[in-house]
């Protein structure tokens, strides 16, 4: 009897990780439009990273935050303004405002959610940056 080949599952090659945190920076922002953004995430985020997020005040860690962020929808944009850099040794804040676009419900148009967010990168021995915690708080309209 002579089996058949069977075609392998081929996925992409993961992404070099992040030398700098202008790389990881750029990643991070990337990695949220994907259509399976979970990998890419995860890739990037310490063992211990902590999330702090929503108008509720959640506070998750790393695979807590992935489950949520995989029930909001699909994020088709994420624009980033005001951006600054603090460097203190092997650790890094970037504080930045935040717009995404995020369908919520996959037939309407994506709703716009913008934030004012802090990112607080750390050199792991290898070299490369992970994200160790994550500050989002909504801005709401003036007035």
């Amino acid at each position: 009897m002579t089996a058949s080949p069977t075609a392998a599952t081929v996925r992409p090659a993961p992404a070099p990780a992040p030398a700098t945190v202008e790389e990881a920076e750029a990643a991070w922002l990337a990695a949220q439009t994907l259509l399976d953004p979970e990998p890419a995430i995860r890739a990037l985020l310490h063992p211990d990273c902590v999330v702090v997020h929503s108008a509720v005040g959640h506070i998750h860690g790393a695979d807590d935050w992935l489950r949520y962020a995989a029930r909001l929808g699909r994020t088709s944009q994420v624009v980033t303004s005001d951006v600054t850099v603090q460097r203190l040794g092997t650790t890094a804040v970037v504080s930045c405002l935040q717009e995404m676009r995020v369908a919520f419900v996959p037939d309407l148009t994506p709703f716009v959610i913008q934030a004012a967010v802090s990112r607080v990168w750390v050199a792991a021995e290898s070299g490369a940056w992970q994200l160790s915690h994550l500050q989002m708080a909504r801005r709401l309209p003036p007035g």
